[in-house]
């Protein structure tokens, strides 16, 4: 897997990346999945056994169809607003949302590998960036988490996969800051 090119999804802020043979950025893709139904359906009912294991209580897979399109506009809602006002507001900014990847992790690294929940608590929904700064993130992916940890599933470590690739993406081609990171989407288009 390879990055064809990275976009500004708010410019200055919130960036995504397109794979290779990818139609979609990953911001796109992942919000588009968590829309349809269909897609829904069939996610949710191959990992019913996780869904029902007791963690998220004695839930349907239609249930958690209609809670994950509902709280999934939720969340890229809050995304968008919190990228946009973290502009000019150094309190509100994304680092507010995308927490470091590693729960015991509690310093801010380089090119730290981040999740952004869902905004309920105890939410799957999940949004994996690497963070430039702190109004600045990469978004690599994202993926309904129904499991403890990230290792437990094939599409879970798939992101995870995706979060290495992207972080070294971005040390490759030197984008440590905002601006350089702009300068290179500039240059790119």
């Amino acid at each position: 897997m390879k990055i064809d090119s990275i976009f500004g999804v708010i410019r200055g802020s919130l960036y995504s990346v397109k794979y290779e043979n990818e139609d979609k950025d990953e911001f796109v893709r992942v919000f588009n999945e968590w829309s349809d139904v269909e897609f829904l359906g069939i996610f949710f009912d191959t990992h019913i056994n996780d869904l029902q294991s007791g963690f998220y209580g004695n839930i349907t897979p239609d249930e958690a169809i209609d809670i994950t399109v509902d709280k999934s506009h939720e969340l890229e809602d809050e995304l968008l607003y919190t990228a946009e006002i973290g502009k000019t507001d150094d309190y509100d900014t994304l680092q507010i949302l995308f927490k470091p990847l590693d729960n015991k992790e509690y310093r801010i690294t380089e090119h730290q590998q981040t999740k952004a929940y869902g905004l309920e608590h105890k939410s799957w929904l999940r949004i994996y960036a690497i963070r430039i700064s702190k109004n600045c993130f990469v978004v690599s992916g994202g993926a309904i988490k129904l499991t403890e940890t990230m290792n437990e599933r094939e599409h879970l470590r798939k992101e995870l996969r995706k979060l290495e690739i992207t972080k070294q993406y971005l040390i490759d081609n030197g984008l440590f800051d905002a601006d350089n990171l702009e300068n290179f989407i500039t240059e790119q288009s």
